[in-house]
């Protein structure tokens, strides 16, 4: 029924498909009662936050018995704050934060046991890169069967370093094309060990250069950009003077290796990245102006020193 790939999937239950859930907890669902103290509640779900992103997503589902069938529900309010909001509040003491999806489910005629303005409240977490997640008692959680438990120190490194293991991490560098230090290249290269597969790379606006060359590839296709297959291609040339377009934005969509789709946005600017004196022209021109003008400041300093010690001798020669 519930899928951490997917957890959006959920906002479309309705009272008659929580008949539907599994009759009792195990790794991926977990029930509270609808008699559970909001203070207990506030902490439960935070665990179960840690430990389901902790552990490749779940469902929670407050309002409801160790069967999983509603037993009277949750009110849609705690004090003047709504309930929504509370899991929210609830579930950000987690850090770091991950994805995750609320719904709420009322009596629309069913017969369920949920009683007038009260709600079942179902909380999807899906899958997570960026873990480890901290509960706001400082542990961190995983799922264990049917229960949410501390994880050991050995397992909190491991899924650290999952991080790296499971997406591609994708991050662009800007330098001088080898053997043709006046042409610019940009560089798509992964920091992790996952390839990405099916990059699509587009550029807005396109800079000069890749006007003259040929608009219409764009957006690029490449098939895969890895440790071994970095990619590179050329963006500008530095005599191109004060027409260029050394400041663009660079949209990426790509696949890993289970076809799970990513998308991600970089600014490049080629004067801020190469230093001015390596980007452009017009960062030649930069630093030959301030040159120009620091010149001519100690030109003027100098010359105020001349005049000082003409003064002196002046002023020694009358002595005598």
């Amino acid at each position: 029924m519930f899928d951490p790939a997917n957890p959006n999937t959920i906002l479309t239950i309705q009272d008659k498909d929580l008949l539907l859930l599994p009759s009792a907890e195990d790794d991926r669902y977990e029930y509270k009662s609808s008699a559970t103290k909001d203070s207990e509640l506030a902490e439960k779900i935070a665990q179960a936050a840690s430990g389901f992103w902790n552990s490749g997503g779940g469902l929670f589902v407050a309002g409801a018995n160790g069967q999983g069938q509603p037993d009277g529900g949750l009110s849609l309010n705690v004090g003047r704050q709504a309930r929504r909001d509370w899991i929210d509040q609830a579930v950000s003491r987690v850090t770091p934060q991950g994805f995750y999806v609320v719904h709420s489910v009322e009596d629309n005629g069913t017969g369920l046991n949920i009683a007038s303005g009260n709600a079942v409240f179902l909380i999807g977490f899906g899958e997570s890169e960026v873990g480890p997640h901290m509960a706001p008692d400082k542990r961190y959680y995983i799922r264990a069967g049917a229960h949410t438990i501390p994880a050991s120190h050995f397992l909190v490194e491991a899924i650290h370093a999952r991080r790296g293991l499971r997406t591609p991490l994708l991050r662009h560098v800007v330098r001088r094309k080898p053997g043709n230090s006046r042409v610019i290249q940009l560089g798509i290269i992964t920091l992790s060990n996952v390839p990405a597969i099916n990059v699509s790379i587009e550029l807005n606006p396109l800079p000069t250069l890749l006007h003259a060359w040929s608009a219409e590839k764009f957006p690029l296709q490449v098939p895969i950009i890895s440790e071994q297959f970095p990619f590179f291609f050329d963006i500008h040339q530095m005599s191109m003077g004060e027409n260029d377009q050394p400041s663009f934005c660079m949209s990426l969509t790509f696949f890993d290796v289970a076809e799970r789709e990513y998308s991600q946005v970089f600014e490049v600017d080629v004067d801020r990245q190469m230093e001015p004196n390596l980007s452009s022209e017009r960062g030649n021109e930069r630093i030959e102006k301030e040159l120009g003008e620091i010149k001519k400041a100690v030109t003027k300093e100098l010359d105020e020193v001349k005049k000082a010690i003409g003064r002196i001798a002046d002023t020694i020669k009358n002595k005598r």
